[in-house]
């Protein structure tokens, strides 16, 4: 979910994370309304034929971070075994690029290389191939497209017409290396939400507009995105609004079995344990982040070691976590510092 969108460069700069971070789970109304059938050999809409891919980890995997898990997305194929263009294909691509880091990228190119061979014959093969390498190169673009833009000023945080314009900009290279029926497999959502939270902004910095009337023209906008979306939007919200309780009953020093059961009259018992479990994990997470952040501010207080020291004794910090979790830390340490200089 968005909060403001600060400036629209930040939105490229995300699109350009996805050489490192995993896709986003979509939820299955958000799959149901981005999932869009591509171009055929023939102008009608081909019917999809029932095979899937192989979902099978392979070898090189089974020691990542991946362990455990089945690959995301798959390959479909109309009736005449041409590749139909959906948004399953790009969250296949990216399950194999959230390695990078683990992986050399030419070593995980040639992995979704093989998998596409492994899954895919002519002549989806071939179409699903060059599809992938324009992928790359769209990706390499975004990384040209993020180093020419200006950083905004302070005065332009807001300016949504800035937004509106570089966001176009993320578009048209979109357009440049993907047709319009792969622009709206891949993309179809993003540009339809951007569009709706634009338009959000806009209604909400219009300083004509009275409080009740920006309400209303929000309340009409929202019934105007897809029943799909309307749908992940308030399921998305349930998840937001529980959550806020249950951190509230937290905070006032509720037990977990009262959170337990408040979210499991919100949300079912069998997901109610996944949260339980998720939220065992986050705590623990959060318990060795907070001591190796208090370690880490001693050394650097510490006026008897020199900065060589220093820097060993932090590195030595660090061994106690993974090459992810290193990872993980990076992006919350770079979050506290922005919080402390806003």
């Amino acid at each position: 979910m968005y909060k403001l969108i600060a400036v629209a460069a930040l939105i490229i700069a995300m699109a350009i994370m996805l050489f490192f971070l995993p896709d986003a789970q979509l939820s299955d109304s958000q799959q149901q309304y981005s999932g869009y059938q591509a171009k055929t050999s023939s102008p009608s809409v081909k019917k999809q034929s029932a095979s899937k891919s192989n979902n099978q980890l392979p070898e090189k995997l089974r020691d990542s971070s991946l362990k455990g898990t089945t690959i995301d997305g798959l390959y479909p194929v109309d009736e005449d075994g041409n590749l139909l263009l959906s948004d399953d294909i790009k969250h296949r691509f990216e399950y194999f690029l959230s390695t990078m880091g683990e992986f050399s990228f030419a070593e995980v190119q040639q992995m979704i290389r093989d998998d596409i061979e492994l899954n895919l014959q002519e002549p989806a093969l071939s179409q699903a191939l060059s599809l992938f390498e324009d992928y790359v190169a769209y990706k390499y673009a975004l990384v040209e497209l993020e180093s020419n833009l200006q950083a905004p000023k302070d005065y332009e945080l807001n300016d949504i017409e800035r937004m509106r314009f570089q966001l176009q900009q993320l578009r048209d290279k979109r357009r440049e290396y993907f047709d319009q029926e792969a622009v709206a497999a891949f993309f179809g959502f993003d540009e339809m939400y951007d569009d709706y939270m634009l338009s959000k902004l806009e209604i909400q910095a219009n300083t004509q507009l009275t409080a009740q009337e920006k309400q209303a023209q929000i309340n009409s906008l929202e019934q105007s995105l897809p029943a799909e979306v309307q749908e992940m939007r308030a399921e998305t919200n349930k998840v937001s609004d529980v959550f806020k309780v249950t951190q509230d009953m937290r905070a006032s020093g509720a037990s977990e079995e009262e959170i337990f059961e408040v979210n499991s009259q919100a949300f079912g018992q069998e997901a109610a344990q996944r949260l339980q479990a998720l939220d065992e994990q986050r705590q623990n997470w959060q318990g060795r982040v907070d001591q190796y952040l208090a370690e880490k501010t001693k050394i650097d207080a510490n006026e008897t070691l020199s900065e060589r020291d220093k820097s060993l004794a932090k590195e030595l910090l660090l061994q106690g976590f993974d090459d992810n979790e290193r990872r993980r830390l990076g992006v919350y340490e770079l979050m506290e510092k922005e919080k402390q200089n806003p």
